[in-house]
C-alpha cells in the first residue's frame, strides 16, 4: 500500500509538472496583461492629463479654423455686394 501511494504522489508532481509547463505561455502573457493594466491603473492621473490636453487642444484649434473659415465667407460676400 506504502508503495501504491509513492507511485500516486509521483505521478501526481508528474501530472502537475507536464500541466505547468503547458501553461508557460498563458501564465508569461497573465503576467504581460496585468503589468500594463497596473502600470496605466498606477499613472493613471498622468494620462488622464494627457489625453485631456490633447481633447482640450483639439478643440480649441477646430473652433479656431471654424472662426477663420467663416470670417473669410463673410468677408467674400461683402466684397461681392460692393462691387
Amino acid at each position: 500500500m506504502f508503495l501504491i501511494g509513492i507511485v500516486g504522489i509521483i505521478m501526481l508532481i508528474w501530472f502537475a509538472f507536464v500541466g505547468l509547463v503547458r501553461l508557460i505561455p498563458w501564465l508569461i502573457l497573465a503576467v504581460i496583461v496585468t503589468s500594463i493594466i497596473s502600470l496605466v491603473l498606477d499613472h493613471f492621473v498622468w494620462v488622464a492629463i494627457i489625453v485631456g490636453a490633447f481633447i482640450f487642444f483639439y478643440i480649441v484649434g477646430s473652433r479656431e479654423e471654424k472662426k477663420e473659415q467663416s470670417s473669410n465667407i463673410i468677408d467674400g460676400d461683402f466684397e461681392e455686394v460692393k462691387k
